[in-house]
């Protein structure tokens, strides 16, 4: 698509005809030649590039890319204020266009914009000029004559463009099936039509049939390109390529020497780059990359049958364009698969990885089939390396051309041309005097094109995450710059390699040696002493860059001039050729006791290299403390054999802990020399080898190899001198460049007394803390102690004589064999737990204050309830008289309650789970909490002797307590929280210690009918007593009872054996039976002492409810036994 101004000329569409007079011999002549015209750019025109044979013209494609359109987009105003005059004159416009068109000849469509300065819905006028517009003109609206009205954004205009070129696509698209079908028939004639004009030889050299198809195919595929269809144009694509290199096709026909085979061979190429890329353009990436292959095996064949062979400089540059080129047209597809994986970049994905390399098989292959990796599309780089790999053949091989044909053609004689041009391949390639020049600078620079494409793959490489192929591709490069002495760009080349080389760290030292080589000549040349000596010390590891001489001696002589140089190189940044190991002897030690240390080190330089002299060691353990072993030569020194210097008894550590040695730092070819050591500390922790340094240092240049990471100088065993023999025992520690610094040992002994196997809850423990100075010197000592249970919570502990959580005593001067004592004590938890009581000694030597020594012990204290209770609760008989609704009664105050008083006696069954007999002092009943709705009192406790309560022993603990509603008329149960608190001791003087049980929470029923039974002692009769059955009705209901006495062996009863009785709500009623209790002989007389039990049975049944009511004990000498049986204790006075 393009844009033309008012006017556009077209091309002409037929050739002019050849001038010629008319004489009598023409006109008698019989046989009359075809006067047909054809294209200007056919081979039957004369004026066509081609006559008479060729095949194609690049003119041909630029005529219809470029001069004839497939369609005419003519734009007009349409002004709502002008006139018919303006429609008019559009008409005529567009008629003119139209008429212009059919004139020349070509099927171009036309159509027509017009550009309005107001919509139709505000000048509605404008509707009937538009319909008098496509009725003078006869276009479609649809695809014809489109209504442009005023639009405000640029994304409006856009649509509108975009929804009318999707209008127009239909047109140009007929339009270029049209001309694929003009050329179909003419394909299918045969061969061509009898031409106007003969050649000079008679027609012999006219294009062939084969020439004929191949040319109607490639403007069949051109047009299926243009209508988008791929598949078609690959297709005829293909069938033109078969015309040509057939064996009746142009490349076998014609003379490899004729400019027409070189023509045929550059159609070919034009041809199977368009197949190429009607492949890609359907992502069939795998058929692309065959396809590409096959056509340059099949080029190959060709040249070296019909040409001038393969190995000419001409077929390495065809060789470099064809694999760029399928480069560029990798880049311009967008392939899916390189796409994706370039726009999620930042993901790390093996598969995203796997993408950004190489493109899958496409779906139409065959599962099964297994193809060769070079058969997948892989990513731009791949194909641009290719093309540096021919092109560096290419600039070998212009390199062997011969001087005399490097000669200009002027000045050359014309045999030496000629012979140039019989034996030299010139196609897409220069002349030899161009290709290789004798004057630098007139003629093919291979190197830049050398290095373009190099910079191009890098750049697909480095996209993809690829170093080693960017890395080898840059020396490849710098090798042939200072082949070329372009040492500068070499260097600026090879530096960033050598910096971050990963041949390094995988040891791939036949690329490492040529890549150091090359540097270190590069920096000779470019006058770059640091990389020259880092270099040179790198080189030395692996082949010797110094020969006879040192290497302080061979750089000096390099750089006589050179002053303060100063290299310096950490871990594995570059080779050494010296080896260091660090060792402790041993993995742990304490504070201030000594460990050996060794150092080992050798050279690993080739043999026959002069030794190399270190000028300092420097070695960093832990923070502070360093080991610098300076250089003294000896008289009696060896090469030979390994050696080992000691220095554990003569070298002392400084004030500052810092240690210096001297030693003879010279290291031959693979001996090794060690240096044996020893090193205190004061503070505990692990300590490891921070830094080791080697240096070499002369007047003018320092090297400096400093080695941070410990695993790479971990020795792995200790050598020791047995005889003249030097033996290495392996260390059995995996880490021999740490040590573990343990605290220096303490001899502080700590006792604890009185210690018991368990305390009771809310116990005062007290604990005595014994120390004993063992150590031999006077001490100045501190303790600490603190208590935990095991969830973590914390519990009171103090130091005797100290204030609440005292936890810290000064011991203060402990002479050495003296004793102390402290006595700390302990709050026991009031829940059960098993506390940790941590006690910790912090105390310094006299003569040594700068050192802490401490010394810990933990003490386990269980803590355990020392009793279980179980309670049993009752009603008793209260002695105070009932309200009555027939007696006024007034309250004292407001806050007195009003309800029914209610006695009620706790029986609680202590026992012991101590393991210690315990000393019960008393038991009380106390209230947890007040109650929101009655009042509650409770009765003295009992007065209880001391009562030695032992191990897995029980005991009976009888508890009263009174209860009042505080409103008359609340008839809810009353509930009470309670607590039983028991004071007991281990000894009658030892301290008393309050146990608080706590008492299920009470729900009493006060609105409940209930019987109690007492017992009145009748004086007057010798066995006689009197039953008080209590029936009470504190609701507010009318109720009756049935009572029923049943008789007894034990005794005779006075008093109604049935009878129904009728409360009053809020009223109580006493029944009494008069009891005469029978002799029971020798039994009574045996049991006179405590009395005896008799079991009477009264039964009070609910008439309404028929509900027996359960009879309560209300007071003494009255009892329930475990099966709910009432019984009354009968005392016989005595005689």
């Amino acid at each position: 698509m393009r844009t033309i101004g008012r006017t556009f000329s077209l091309p002409a569409r037929k050739a002019a005809p050849l001038p010629h007079s008319p004489n009598l011999e023409r006109l008698s002549s019989s046989p009359q030649r075809s006067t047909e015209l054809h294209s200007p750019l056919s081979p039957q025109s004369p004026g066509s590039p081609i006559y008479p044979d060729g095949v194609f013209t690049k003119l041909w494609v630029a005529k219809h890319q470029r001069q004839v359109p497939a369609l005419l987009i003519a734009f007009f105003e349409l002004s709502a204020d002008e006139d018919s005059a303006q429609n008019e004159q559009i008409q005529i416009d567009i008629n003119a266009i139209r008429t212009a068109l059919g004139i020349s000849g070509f099927k171009t469509r036309i159509a027509a914009v017009l550009m309005s300065d107001r919509s139709i819905l505000r000048a509605p006028e404008l509707a009937d000029r538009l319909t008098a517009i496509r009725r003078a003109t006869t276009l479609d609206t649809k695809t014809g004559l489109f209504f442009m009205p005023p639009m405000s954004s640029q994304a409006e205009i856009a649509t509108y463009v975009q929804t009318m070129l999707t209008a127009l696509q239909p047109l140009a698209v007929e339009y270029y099936r049209d001309l694929t079908k003009h050329a179909r028939r003419k394909k299918i004639r045969g061969g061509p039509a009898g031409s106007s004009t003969t050649p000079v030889d008679g027609g012999a050299h006219a294009l062939s049939t084969s020439g004929w198809n191949a040319r109607y195919e490639v403007k069949q595929g051109v047009f299926a390109e243009f209508r988008q269809e791929m598949e078609v144009a690959e297709r005829h694509y293909s069938a033109a390529l078969e015309e040509l290199f057939g064996s009746d096709g142009i490349l076998e026909a014609t003379p490899s020497w004729s400019p027409r085979w070189d023509e045929a061979r550059l159609l070919c190429d034009v041809v199977a780059l368009r197949v190429l890329r009607c492949e890609l353009w359907s992502d069939l990436t795998t058929s692309a990359v065959i396809s590409w292959t096959n056509y340059k095996a099949r080029m190959r064949d060709l040249v070296d049958r019909r040409g001038k062979g393969t190995q000419t400089y001409s077929w390495h540059a065809w060789e470099t364009r064809w694999a760029e080129i399928m480069a560029q047209l990798i880049q311009r597809a967008a392939v899916p698969a390189f796409r994706a994986a370039l726009g999620r970049a930042n993901e790390d994905s093996s598969e995203l990885a796997a993408l950004a390399l190489y493109a899958p098989t496409e779906k139409t292959a065959v599962a099964t089939e297994r193809l060769p990796p070079f058969h997948l599309l892989h990513h731009p780089g791949y194909w641009l390396r290719l093309a540096v790999s021919s092109a560096r053949a290419r600039w070998l091989v212009a390199l062997a051309i011969p001087e005399e044909d490097r000669t200009p053609p002027g000045q050359s004689p014309a045999s030496a041309v000629a012979y140039r041009s019989k034996n030299y391949d010139t196609f897409l390639a220069s002349d030899p005097h161009e290709e290789y020049p004798l004057a630098e600078g007139h003629g093919y620079d291979h190197i830049a094109d050398i290095s373009r494409l190099t910079d191009e793959a890098i750049r697909e490489f480095a996209l993809r995450s690829q170093g080693r192929a960017t890395d080898r591709l840059n020396f490849d490069l710098a090798q042939q710059l200072a082949a070329t002495e372009r040492f500068p760009a070499a260097l600026d080349r090879l530096v960033p390699i050598w910096e971050e080389c990963s041949w390094r760290d995988d040891d791939w030292n036949d690329l490492v040696v040529p890549l150091l080589t090359l540097l270190h000549d590069c920096a000779r040349r470019c006058g770059n002493v640091e990389v020259h000596v880092a270099t040179a010390w790198e080189l030395l590891s692996l082949s010797s860059p110094t020969g006879p001489d040192g290497l302080l001696e061979y750089l000096r002589s390099s750089w006589p001039k050179a002053s303060d140089v100063t290299v310096r190189f950490e871990d594995r940044q570059r080779h050494s050729p010296l080896n260091a190991r660090f060792a402790f002897g041993k993995s742990e030690t304490h504070v201030g006791d000594q460990v050996e240390c060794q150092l080992t080190l050798w050279s690993q330089a080739p043999p026959g290299t002069p030794a190399l002299t270190l000028s300092k060691v420097k070695v960093t353990v832990g923070t502070s403390k360093t080991i610098t072993i300076t250089n003294k030569r000896e008289r009696d020194w060896s090469p030979d054999g390994s050696v080992l210097y000691d220095f554990k008894d003569v070298a002392t550590e400084n004030a500052d802990g810092s240690l210096v040695l001297e030693a003879d730092l010279r290291l031959p070819h693979a001996q090794k020399r060690i240096y044996g050591f020893r090193l205190s500390f004061k503070e505990a922790g692990v300590l490891r080898l921070q830094q080791l340094s080697l240096q070499l240092k002369d007047e003018q240049l320092s090297i400096e190899h400093t080695y941070s990471d410990p695993n790479l100088v971990r020795g792995a065993s200790f050598f020791a001198q047995v005889g003249d023999v030097l033996e290495a025992r392996p260390l059995p520690c995996a880490d021999a460049t740490a040590v573990t610094v343990l605290p220096k040992p303490p001899k502080l002994q700590m006792v604890v007394h009185g210690l018991l196997q368990q305390y009771y809850l809310n116990e005062v423990i007290t604990l005595e803390l014994e120390l004993v100075n063992d150590e031999a010197e006077a001490v100045d000592a501190t303790a600490t102690v603190s208590a935990a249970t095991s969830e973590d919570r914390t519990v009171a502990v103090r130091w005797q004589g100290k204030e609440d959580n005292g936890h810290e005593l000064d011991i203060g001067m402990l002479r050495a064999s003296a004793a102390r004592r402290a006595s700390l004590y302990m709050t026991a938890p009031l829940e059960p737990a098993v506390c940790t009581l941590a006690l910790e000694v912090k105390y310094t030597l006299i003569s040594d204050p700068s050192t802490p020594l401490s010394k810990t012990m933990d003490v386990e204290v269980s803590i355990v309830e020392p009793f279980q209770a179980t309670y049993t609760i009752g009603p008793l008989l209260h002695s105070d008289p009932w309200p009555s609704y027939f007696a006024a009664h007034q309250k004292d105050t407001h806050d007195q309650p009003e309800g029914i008083k209610q006695r009620w006696r706790q029986n609680s069954l202590l026992r012991s789970c101590a393991a210690d007999a315990l000393l019960i002092r008393a038991v009380r009943l106390v209230k947890a909490s007040d109650s929101p709705d009655a009042e509650c009192s409770m009765s003295d406790p009992t007065a209880l002797e001391d009562h030695l309560l032992e191990p897995e022993h029980e005991m009976h603990v009888p508890s009263e307590f009174t209860t009042q509603k505080l409103s008359f008329d609340d008839r809810r149960p009353t509930s009470l929280n309670l607590m039983l608190h028991v004071d007991w001791s281990r000894g009658q003087d030892a301290e008393t210690v309050t146990a608080i049980l706590e008492v299920p929470r009470l729900n009493l029923p006060s609105s409940e009918p209930r019987v109690l039974c007492t017992v009145a002692n009748d004086e007057s009769g010798e066995h006689g007593l009197t039953l008080q059955y209590h029936i009470e009705n504190p609701s507010g209901h009318f109720l009756t009872f049935a009572l029923t006495m049943e008789a007894n062996e034990a005794f005779a009863f006075s008093g109604p054996k049935y009878r129904t009785l009728s409360l009053a709500p809020v009223s109580r009623v006493c029944v009494q039976y008069r009891l005469l209790v029978h002799d029971e002989g020798d039994e009574a007389a045996e049991g006179r002492g405590n009395g005896r039990w008799i079991w009477p049975v009264l039964q009070v049944v609910d008439s309404y409810y028929n509900k027996a009511l359960r009879i309560h004990a209300g007071g003494p000498e009255v009892k329930i036994d475990e099966k709910g049986k009432l019984g009354i204790r009968v005392v016989e006075a005595e005689e």
